[in-house]
């Protein structure tokens, strides 16, 4: 299996780096350079990690920070995220989650992730949420086990068309 960095240099070769790449689940700083000379264009955490967000800063590149409560979700602007990723939004009500984060907390970038059902990303982005990670949903670990590259690509091409808001 090659590492997450591999497949940012073969996805870059292969799309003619048309497309920003970023990296996950990153957890410590080193990562950060890590993905910066494999080509990724921004990394993300799971979690609130500030010192993630410093090692973003040194190497010039985009930053998000994990985070679910206020509190976190705050912190993390405060660290320097451009973005937060607020996870696992399904377990906390979705849409409503966000919807009740706008109050005090408009204006600030969302990504939400975890447990985000294709049939809520137009709700997500009425709310203003800046990017909407889908990963079980795409991926199932059915489609997965039987390489069903038919059906996961219907699943991305209704979330594509969940996503138009025109």
């Amino acid at each position: 299996m090659p590492s997450c960095f591999e497949m940012v240099r073969g996805l870059r070769a292969t799309t003619g780096a048309r497309f920003p790449i970023g990296v996950g689940t990153v957890w410590d700083p080193g990562a950060v350079m890590e993905a910066k000379d494999a080509g990724a264009a921004f990394v993300v955490t799971p979690v609130l990690l500030p010192e993630v967000a410093i090692a973003c800063r040194e190497h010039d590149m985009l930053c998000v920070l994990g985070a679910l409560t206020p509190t976190e979700i705050y912190q993390a602007r405060l660290a320097g995220a451009k973005l937060v990723k607020v996870f696992p939004i399904g377990p906390v009500g979705g849409p409503e989650y966000v919807r009740a984060l706008n109050g005090p907390m408009g204006g600030v970038p969302i990504w939400v992730s975890g447990g985000v059902e294709v049939k809520d990303i137009r709700d997500y982005l009425l709310l203003g949420v800046k990017a909407v990670g889908l990963t079980s949903a795409l991926f199932s670990a059915e489609a997965l086990a039987r390489r069903d590259m038919d059906g996961i690509r219907q699943r991305a091409e209704e979330a594509a068309k969940a996503a138009r808001l025109d």
